[in-house]
């Protein structure tokens, strides 16, 4: 994702931010790149699923975003840094149960030179995800939410 020259609201690029590691919400979306959601990438089951099963997961998740996007007549949502350090922090806190962080793998970025070592994955297990994830989108409680009417209660 990186690669892509993918620019901020805030003027900065995805290469500069994630230099010193990566940040999502949810493993679907980045702080700072409004209505920008992304499948099977960092911070989502992604490594240790059945890719088919987490692209559904993900999937049916940006569509019912969407959904309520339009329904609610949201111009857009863009996850609270906050969230997304939270977010970021519940990962590497789920590795540490594990193995995972004891090895130069893949799992923890440890197959690319000069990444900065850390966990890639959502480590447990799609379930656990689908309900997590599901839970957020529920309360909306993790994105800065832009109406293209007045402000909207994120509790909706």
């Amino acid at each position: 994702m990186t690669q892509l020259g993918l620019q901020s609201i805030n003027g900065t690029n995805l290469q500069q931010e994630w230099a010193s590691g990566i940040s999502t919400y949810l493993g679907i979306s980045v702080s700072g790149y409004p209505n920008m959601f992304h499948l099977y990438g960092p911070h989502g089951p992604t490594l240790l699923s059945n890719g088919p099963t987490t692209a559904e997961v993900q999937g049916r998740w940006i569509a019912d975003m969407l959904d309520k996007m339009q329904r609610q007549d949201i111009k857009y949502v863009n996850p609270k840094r906050e969230a997304a350090r939270e977010w970021t922090r519940h990962v590497v806190e789920l590795n540490d149960k594990t193995l995972i962080p004891t090895t130069k793998s893949t799992y923890m970025g440890g197959n690319v030179p000069g990444k900065v070592y850390e966990p890639m994955c959502y480590p447990a297990g799609v379930a656990s995800y689908k309900a997590e994830i599901r839970a957020a989108l529920d309360s909306m409680q993790g994105f800065e939410i832009v109406s293209n009417r007045i402000a909207v209660n994120p509790r909706l």
